[in-house]
């Protein structure tokens, strides 16, 4: 970060020339900062919107969406823990979700949806404790527990 403040227009310009990404790097555990051209930021968006609306397309597919939710759990291996109807609601999640946020440029609850998902698959891939989360619950849930029991 300090060396580009030095010399500032040096990089930039250098960047510009080359269409490269700075990457500025901060101490004391700061987040890093990435600086990228408008046109750059636009093409990539462009890009991730075109991509978002053919995942969605595919998902949506009743002849593709099998061999879709199959190919994508290669992508991501947790995937393949999700029982088979969790993964076909999965994968079209996670398009309908990347779709609305290529539209609006903010990628955090595309990231929060996998996160889920994720931690979801690892529930799963432990049979004891999916056995145990997914039994009926013996106490009902509506009737209020006595302070004195």
């Amino acid at each position: 970060m300090s060396r580009f403040i030095q010399n500032y227009n040096q990089h930039l310009t250098e960047a510009e020339r080359t269409d490269d990404v700075l990457v500025l790097q901060q101490r004391a555990g700061r987040p890093a900062w990435v600086l990228e051209t408008e046109g750059r930021v636009r093409a990539t968006a462009e890009a991730t919107e075109f991509l978002s609306a053919a995942l969605v397309a595919l998902v949506h597919d009743e002849a593709l969406v099998d061999r879709f939710a199959a190919a994508f759990a290669g992508s991501l291996p947790w995937v393949a823990f999700l029982p088979e109807a969790d993964q076909l609601v999965f994968v079209a999640e996670a398009a309908d979700t990347l779709r609305a946020c290529a539209s609006i440029g903010r990628y955090t609850e595309f990231a929060s949806l996998v996160d889920d998902w994720r931690n979801t698959a690892e529930i799963w891939s432990d049979p004891a404790l999916a056995a145990s989360l997914s039994a009926d619950i013996i106490d009902p849930l509506n009737e209020p527990v006595n302070a004195t029991d």
